[in-house]
């Protein structure tokens, strides 16, 4: 993959949207719920969204997107 074309997909989304940001987030919340609730079943059953999310949002959506401009 080009640099480029990555770098063209994370331009084109705000602060709160950037791989930092969604990482970041996804970490707090884990740790939130584990000091908060103390409970493992629900963390890692949270903790299991949260890596669907990631995978969603940090590896699918840009590959996505850089396919889509390859073919054009």
């Amino acid at each position: 993959m080009d640099s480029d074309s990555k770098k063209q997909f994370w331009d084109l989304k705000p602060y709160w949207c950037q791989p930092w940001s969604i990482i970041c987030f996804g970490i707090l919340v884990l740790i939130l719920s584990w000091i908060f609730l103390n409970n493992i079943i629900f963390t890692s059953i949270l903790g299991f969204f949260i890596i669907i999310w990631w995978l969603v949002f940090l590896i699918l959506a840009p590959s996505s997107y850089q396919n889509f401009y390859d073919k054009k």
